[in-house]
């Protein structure tokens, strides 16, 4: 038996860039939703927030935007609250039926729910998850304690927490050396100032090219260190 067809995938931008830049059309929504519109966005920024767009119904195929969209981006408060609430009702009925409480579901519960009912994949569920995690907490909707549990995000954190459940020490950061003045028999008193000296180990070679940004940025520094080192009367 052939398998239902799967919904698109769901939101994987994160939800901060999202209502960034719906909050962007307070004042009137243009006729068109066009990447012109995402300024310094990378370009997979602005495909996600079209893909958002579209599975929230926003939008239409042809980036015409929707009438929810237009309720929504005029409305504050509690009717903000209530026109999100249905939207993601509407977006995400698999997460609001009858075999589903999303009051008391873990994330495993989640992530497997999000898989069977939408094409979302591997690392993009998680993000799926994030967004529709957040736009529910905005719009209102309780979400169970369990989906908010949040992993380290990087090798550091957990390489860490095993030294530490292990009884291990953990490696401390490495601290970026100071310079140490030459030790000579006529030293210099400026040489006592180990920002000074640390400002003027980093000029470069004489006769060397210096550009005109960097010789400014320097001279920039070696005032502010000036003034932290001498007195004025």
């Amino acid at each position: 038996m052939e398998s239902e067809k799967k919904a698109p995938t769901p939101p994987y931008v994160a939800y901060k860039t999202f209502r960034n830049f719906v909050d962007k059309f307070k004042q009137g929504v243009p006729g068109r939703i066009d990447r012109d519109l995402m300024g310094s966005m990378s370009g997979a920024a602005q495909s996600q927030v079209t893909t958002a767009l579209k599975y929230l119904g926003f939008i239409s195929e042809n980036n015409l935007p929707l009438d929810s969209m237009k309720r929504f981006v005029s409305s504050e408060g509690e009717d903000r609250k209530l026109a999100l609430d249905a939207i993601l009702h509407r977006a995400y009925p698999y997460l609001f039926g009858d075999g589903f409480n999303l009051a008391s579901a873990t994330a495993s519960q989640l992530r497997e729910a999000i898989e069977a009912n939408t094409s979302a994949t591997g690392e993009t569920v998680n993000r799926c998850i994030a967004f529709f995690k957040d736009a529910a907490q905005d719009a209102g909707i309780t979400v169970s304690p369990y989906i908010k549990q949040k992993k380290p995000r990087n090798g550091f954190i957990k390489k860490s927490s095993r030294r530490q459940e292990s009884g291990q020490p953990s490696t401390p950061a490495t601290k970026p050396s100071v310079p140490t003045p030459p030790i000579n028999s006529e030293r210099i008193e400026a040489q006592n100032s180990m920002l000074l000296w640390g400002l003027f180990q980093r000029l470069p070679k004489p006769g060397s090219v210096w550009p005109k940004e960097r010789r400014e940025q320097w001279t920039e520094t070696l005032h502010n260190v000036l003034a932290l080192e001498y007195k004025e009367q």
